[in-house]
């Protein structure tokens, strides 16, 4: 079993244009703003909440629908929008926390490294992007090495078929900045995976998708069948004599060996669907028949309303 959760980034729109949500969401990162089981908080000028986990696809739903029908009721007159990146106004951006990056470093499972944000690009610049980051809880997750595993395999699972499923037009802008292959972060309950964008979360079908591919991804991994794709050397990595040398890496003990890592990643930093057919073929070899089809429909629909979806502020 695994417990499920999310902490995505909404735009705030008013009259069409985009506003900062400072001074508009009561609550920042370190001191949130709590209603029932939620949280709310800006995040530079982002909407964000934080919803609570969820231990079933329906309790997640279900906690989904709850938080935001409730975030949309406290940013009222303005509406959330459910976008990748846009370019904000520079009066809304004049405020000193609009110019902060408040995001700690994440990790990249490949280079086995963090990767620190540009922030004097970010204080020059008046692109914003919004995530959809997946939080997913377990014992099992709770070891580096099967995080590493567990990141490496939602990447081909669903870092890949969502350059399908993702039609927004600004999701391929955000991947110049924030979501490309492996980036995670590691909190206590398990992994977060930050690679995509908040697209997934505009409708609950779309969630009992992504819920339904992230368990399928730690069955997966733990029934150790990543291994026919990559072999890691344990026993160089925890050798103490390994380290001594100043020249060793512990990403070279690493080895992806069941696909094309370099395309893979490229597929995924780029959207690049043509190149991502090949792993999409092999993901098809490996999910449940039912499951890759509920991705298939899903490439197929393009047109959602965010409101209507979840029954919400109509």
């Amino acid at each position: 079993m695994i417990t499920f959760g999310s902490d995505p980034e909404f735009v705030l729109m008013k009259k069409g244009l985009p506003v900062s949500a400072i001074g508009i969401v009561p609550g920042d990162k370190n001191n949130r703003h709590k209603i029932g089981k939620h949280e709310y908080y800006y995040d530079n000028v982002l909407a964000e909440c934080a919803v609570h986990y969820g231990k079933s696809k329906e309790e997640v739903v279900g906690n989904i629908r709850d938080c935001f029908s409730k975030f949309v009721n406290l940013v009222k007159p303005h509406q959330l929008a459910v976008m990748a990146a846009i370019n904000f106004p520079i009066s809304e951006l004049r405020h000193p926390e609009a110019l902060k990056i408040g995001c700690d470093p994440e990790w990249c499972c490949y280079a086995l490294t963090d990767i620190v944000p540009d922030e004097e690009w970010f204080a020059k610049n008046n692109l914003r992007t919004a995530g959809g980051h997946i939080h997913i809880g377990s014992k099992f997750l709770q070891d580096d090495y099967n995080r590493y595993q567990m990141v490496r395999m939602l990447d081909l699972f669903l870092g890949i078929p969502s350059i399908y499923i993702d039609h927004d037009p600004t999701a391929g802008i955000r991947k110049k900045l924030y979501g490309k292959a492996g980036r995670f972060r590691k909190p206590d309950h398990g992994v977060e995976y930050r690679s995509l964008s908040n697209f997934w979360l505009i409708s609950p079908k779309l969630v009992e998708l992504i819920y339904d591919i992230c368990e399928f991804v730690c069955e997966f991994v733990q029934s150790e069948k990543d291994k026919q794709y990559w072999r890691i050397d344990k026993e160089i990595i925890e050798n103490d004599e390994s380290w001594n040398d100043l020249d060793f890496d512990p990403a070279n003990c690493h080895h992806c060996t069941g696909y094309n890592l370099k395309e893979l990643r490229k597929a995924i930093d780029t959207m690049d669907r043509q190149l991502g057919r090949k792993f999409m073929d092999l993901a098809k070899e490996q999910m449940p028949q039912n499951l890759f089809k509920n991705i298939t429909e899903a490439t197929d629909r393009k047109q959602y309303n965010f409101l209507k979806e979840w029954g919400i502020g109509c």
